[in-house]
């Protein structure tokens, strides 16, 4: 397994979609992960340690698996099938003791929300070697990706948004 950071968050111009820009740590080697638009808000938000007054989705996934006395350990993206990445949430069960066989719990997840998680809680993303080798490619990040993404990000409309995800047409 190879420790990763959260490198980015740029657009895709052929299909207008954000990518995730995983960086291997103490590399020049990033993984990419194409996520949509909801996802590259609540990571955004993330990242700029947005609060709100009412918990977000993944502000409640982290309430609740504090309320039942575990705590977000890390984050691994294990494996890829049909170009799509799995990942798992691994919680550290509070009522067992330090390395007590079922301290632990694994729980299959989405990566865009399993980094959301790992960002808000500031724990550890791990890559499967067999990721890294077969998916990681050389990249360097330019300041003018970074500000169309910035201003993909400020331009999305939460309501519109939320009409498409109740089904809803503007036009009606």
């Amino acid at each position: 397994m190879k420790r990763v950071i959260v490198d980015a968050l740029v657009l895709d111009r052929v299909h207008n979609t954000p990518v995730i820009l995983l960086r291997v740590e103490n590399t020049n080697r990033v993984i990419p992960i194409w996520i949509g638009s909801c996802e590259a808000l609540a990571l955004s938000m993330a990242l700029d340690g947005v609060d709100f007054p009412r918990p977000m989705t993944h502000d409640l996934l982290l309430n609740i698996v504090e309320a039942l006395d575990a705590k977000l350990e890390r984050v691994v993206i294990h494996s890829i099938k049909d170009n799509t990445y799995y990942a798992s949430l691994i919680l550290k069960d509070l009522a067992y003791g330090e390395e007590e066989e079922g301290s632990f719990i694994e729980i299959d997840a989405r990566p865009s929300d399993s980094i959301v998680l790992a960002v808000k809680k500031d724990v550890p993303i791990f890559v499967s070697n067999e990721i890294v080798m077969e998916n990681s490619i050389e990249y360097e990040q330019k300041d003018e990706e970074k500000e169309q993404f910035k201003n993909f990000i400020e331009q999305l409309d939460i309501d519109q948004l939320r009409k498409l995800f109740k089904g809803e047409n503007e036009d009606t």
